[in-house]
């Protein structure tokens, strides 16, 4: 029983430890937009709504739960959550209605990220490198989304049509690789990413170990 209750200990360790990554914030917040992150234009204009109502449900999280009873909690975030969604969508169609007719209703699952990040910033939530700080995390997963879904974005166009920053190069747009502009290249893209950070994150790690052990 003993030994049960220390696997199960272990693995709860282990989980905790993953959800409090950095790789878990940027995949959870890039998520929801990856099927149209299909160029860089339109993998920023997610990106952008998905930070927008990322940080504003960061920020209002904790006054909706001031002015609001048990029971209404949840409907009036998710009526906040889709009113912030709804805003980012109407501002990308005036910016831009090319952009927005491309995104679609895909802009609309940004407020999946919102309701989300209302209730981990209400309950505390806060993950490495911004332990301390429930909405710090927030704006480091906002940041982050951007950042990802434009590369995701850009990777896709750039192999999908050979274009790139406006420029076409031949031998990619003769010969397009088939899985990129679609969803199972945008996630094989993410997983790059995701290890990309998990590599920086264990060399930080080794990094403290070392100056440790020589001190």
């Amino acid at each position: 029983m003993a030994l049960h209750d220390s696997v199960i200990q272990d693995q709860n360790a282990r989980l905790r430890e993953l959800v409090h990554s950095p790789a878990f914030v940027v995949v959870a917040g890039s998520l929801p937009g990856l099927y149209v992150a299909t160029s860089l234009e339109n993998g920023a204009a997610i990106g952008v709504v998905s930070a927008v109502s990322i940080l504003a449900m960061a920020i209002l999280a904790r006054p909706l739960r001031a002015v609001t009873g048990k029971f209404s909690r949840i409907p009036v975030m998710l009526m906040v959550s889709a009113a912030v969604v709804a805003i980012c969508g109407f501002a990308l169609r005036v910016y831009d209605p090319l952009i927005n007719e491309n995104v679609g209703m895909y802009v609309s699952i940004a407020a999946v990220n919102a309701l989300a990040m209302a209730f981990a910033t209400d309950e505390d939530y806060a993950a490495a490198p911004t332990s301390g700080s429930s909405l710090g995390t927030a704006v480091f997963g906002a940041v982050c989304t951007v950042a990802t879904l434009a590369f995701v974005g850009l990777v896709n166009g750039m192999f999908s049509t050979g274009e790139i920053f406006g420029l076409t190069m031949t031998e990619l747009a003769a010969s397009p690789i088939a899985i990129f502009g679609t969803p199972a290249g945008s996630l094989l893209v993410l997983a790059l990413v995701a290890a990309f950070i998990n590599s920086i994150v264990d060399a930080a790690k080794k990094s403290a170990a070392s100056q440790g052990g020589e001190q």
